[in-house]
């Protein structure tokens, strides 16, 4: 008798436990896709092809980002596979990528072929991650997507890309802590939230135009955490303005809001040059890492 109250209590708590833990997190949707991406553990890696320098292998690649320095705190970069390249949902997501001992973090830039598994990096990083291998190729490298190690009061950057205006919303959103799900713009001050589609180069497009040139950006991240960026400029050349607002749980500072999935680089905006049309990559290169590899 004892013994069977004991368990009907403790039945009764682990039930209340678990209806507590399920209201904590309302609305959560779990996506199953970052746990297909979690097994993808071992694979072939590679350096590009050609003697390119960090930063110029990949800016106006496929990820489209524009006059971007890599954090101090990331040491370096990778492109990731087609096979899960998924219309640049990678981009921005950090990698702990570990090779004979030697673990190095690394930001996804840019795309390459290969298997799911496959990570080709710039000349820079391969020579960190490797010890200055001087060969194109190893296999058995480890390496998992981590939260990126951007200090949460840096500011999340929304870059307006070039030919950007009331008419044309076009953004990509640059240090950010964890991989970007949705990107919304609002004309109004949060009242209305008009949506975007992300095209096959990491670049957030509304299907609508808005009827102001300064706009609140809403980035919704993998864990959906949202980040609020206040004073958006929606032309070329502009983007985040100082004195952005930042989401609960972050601080704010000049450049845009930040909070859980923010980060922050030198600079708000986008490059001046080219223009482009819906679906393009800032009339940049919106290549692929090199096909080829050295020896």
């Amino acid at each position: 008798m004892y013994n069977k109250k004991i368990t009907t209590l403790l039945a009764s708590a682990l039930a209340l436990t678990s209806t507590v833990g399920a209201a904590a997190i309302p609305g959560f949707t779990f996506d199953k896709r970052y746990l297909a991406r979690r097994d993808l553990k071992v694979g072939l890696g590679t350096r590009y092809g050609g003697d390119c320098h960090e930063e110029d292998c990949w800016q106006q690649g496929a990820c489209s980002f524009v006059d971007y320095t890599l954090p101090s705190s990331i040491d370096g970069s990778t492109c990731v596979s087609q096979d899960i390249w998924d219309s640049g949902a990678q981009c921005g997501g950090c990698i702990s990528v570990t090779y004979k001992g030697k673990t190095i973090i690394v930001m996804v830039t840019n795309k390459t072929g290969g298997d799911s598994n496959h990570l080709d990096m710039t000349p820079d990083t391969w020579a960190k991650l490797t010890n200055g291998y001087s060969g194109g190729g190893v296999d058995g490298i480890q390496w998992d997507f981590i939260t990126c190690p951007i200090p949460q009061t840096d500011p999340l950057v929304i870059r307006m890309h070039g030919g950007a205006s009331r008419w044309w919303l076009a953004a990509t959103v640059e240090n950010a802590r964890l991989r970007t799900t949705s990107l919304e713009f609002s004309a109004d001050e949060g009242a209305t939230w008009l949506p975007t589609t992300r095209g096959d180069a990491n670049m957030f497009v509304a299907g609508a135009t808005v009827n102001t040139d300064v706009a609140w950006v809403r980035v919704t991240s993998e864990d959906n955490t949202q980040v609020l960026v206040k004073n958006v400029t929606l032309k070329s050349g502009g983007g985040s303005a100082p004195g952005g607002g930042s989401a609960p749980g972050g601080g704010s500072a000049p450049g845009g809001g930040s909070a859980p999935g923010g980060g922050s680089a030198p600079g708000g905006g986008s490059a001046p040059g080219g223009g482009n049309a819906p679906g393009g990559s800032n009339g940049g290169k919106g290549g692929s890492c090199p096909a080829k590899r050295h020896a």
